[in-house]
């Protein structure tokens, strides 16, 4: 959008409006595919993702008890799912008390939330 300095509340609102527009559109978007999925999910779906899950959360127990850390990074790589999948993972894994996390090791990071759909950046 091209700013004219007349009008630069007009643009801001514009911007705004658009801005959430974008944001709607990606909520509408998230609550249509998660009521899709929801309600098409079979008992054998439901079974394949247990046991997904389940794998995933073998190959994080393990990495407890060979080593005793986690590199999220690397076996994000190794299994073939993001690092925010495998730290999910280590969270749901050390409430159900199989394996406890006594620390974290950060770095700062590359602003960039992966979270967030391409279509609102």
């Amino acid at each position: 959008m091209n700013l004219d300095i007349k009008n630069l509340g007009e643009q801001d609102l514009k911007m705004l409006v658009h801005s959430l527009e974008l944001v709607s559109a990606r909520v509408f978007d998230s609550v249509i595919t998660l009521n899709q999925t929801a309600c098409s999910i079979t008992p054998e779906m439901h079974s394949l993702f247990n046991q997904w899950v389940s794998c995933l959360g073998e190959e994080i127990v393990s990495a407890a008890e060979e080593s005793g850390e986690l590199n999220p990074e690397e076996t994000a790589k190794r299994i073939g799912v993001s690092s925010s999948t495998i730290i999910s993972l280590a969270l749901a894994l050390h409430r159900q008390g199989k394996i406890r996390i006594k620390s974290f090791s950060v770095e700062p990071g590359d602003n960039v939330n992966t979270e967030i759909c391409d279509c609102l950046k």
